[in-house]
């Protein structure tokens, strides 16, 4: 199938179908390539683009993507192995959550404190 088919099954843009092309994360071979030069997607290839934007909504980075996607190809998706991964995105979210807490609470007082002129909420 051709990318904008791909594109409106999977969601992607061309560009990013393309980037992820270019980076390594789907894989076309010479052979998939029309008389006319066009690529030419199968359904493997929609398939490990729905299951990139899965990863991609759990919040991973592409490496982190790239890393999972390793693990399937060599058939060693375990329990251990994923949390390998999963364990510091965790931690990150949980760290993320604590300054988004402290961020709060400064613009809750600093709202609650506010009187008159208020540019001294950004001179503290």
């Amino acid at each position: 199938m051709l990318i904008s088919e791909v594109s409106n099954q999977t969601g992607f843009s061309r560009d990013t179908i393309r980037w992820y092309e270019k980076i390594g994360l789907i894989k076309l071979d010479k052979t998939s390539r029309t008389k006319n030069n066009y690529r030419n997607y199968g359904a493997e290839i929609v398939q490990r683009l729905i299951l990139i934007r899965q990863m991609k909504s759990f919040g991973f980075s592409l490496d982190e993507v790239r890393e999972l996607l390793l693990l399937i190809s060599i058939d060693d998706v375990n329990c251990d192995n994923v949390s390998k991964v999963i364990d510091p995105k965790i931690l990150a979210i949980e760290k993320k959550i604590i300054e988004l807490k402290q961020l709060k609470s400064k613009l809750v007082l600093a709202k609650e404190t506010c009187s008159g002129n208020c540019i001294e909420i950004f001179e503290n």
